[in-house]
């Protein structure tokens, strides 16, 4: 692992970015969202949108709106915000 720090995912989703290339199907999903801290930034460098779970994000928020280019800023019920990285890239 290069000297990174691998955890399990329930651990990994109280920190602060999250950049995928696994090539896995939902490898972030709700219940990760809720743990995220304020601020948390999301991104997957994949083809496809298939590792994070966005409708899950959609259902858990209570709105989004675009950022700036390429950033989709998603409202949590409680307050916080989820930056989601490139979503339509």
């Amino acid at each position: 692992m290069d000297g990174f720090r691998v955890m399990p995912m329930a651990e990994a989703a109280k920190l602060e970015t999250f950049l995928y290339l696994t090539g896995n199907k939902s490898v972030l999903q709700g219940e990760h969202f809720e743990k995220m801290k304020d601020g948390a930034v999301v991104g997957n460098s994949g083809h496809f949108n298939v590792e994070i779970d966005i409708p899950a994000l959609e259902k858990l928020s209570s709105g989004n709106r675009i950022a700036r280019p390429f950033v989709e800023e998603y409202s949590m019920r409680d307050g916080r915000r989820i930056y989601l990285l490139a979503k339509d890239a």
